[in-house]
């Protein structure tokens, strides 16, 4: 995986749209689209920690796919999701209420 794929990712993984990380941003849509088409341009290091900061992530894990940081954050939603296997229907119900309480 390379830059534009991980990129990509994240936008998924944040529900973003790519219009809402590039004003976040501030850069243009069309250049941002360029760092994550089929021509994979790469930013320069000041965009890069623009984008990096806008999805919560390290520039790092954005050029190499590693960060101490980010695998640490992957795990606690692992531990998490499994943690919610184990609840019945009841519980899972009580939970999401919270949730989308807290994200709104």
């Amino acid at each position: 995986m390379v830059f534009k794929d991980r990129l990509r990712e994240e936008i998924e993984f944040k529900g973003m749209l790519v219009k809402e990380v590039a004003a976040a941003a501030g850069i243009s849509k069309s250049t941002f689209l360029s760092y994550i088409d089929s021509r994979g341009v790469l930013p320069n290091v000041e965009t890069a920690v623009k984008i990096a900061k806008t999805l919560g992530v390290s520039v790092e894990y954005l050029v190499t796919g590693e960060d101490a940081l980010h695998v640490s954050r992957l795990n606690d939603v692992q531990n998490i999701v499994d943690d919610l296997l184990t609840l019945d229907k009841e519980k899972i119900a009580v939970l999401k209420k919270m949730i989308h309480a807290l994200v709104r």
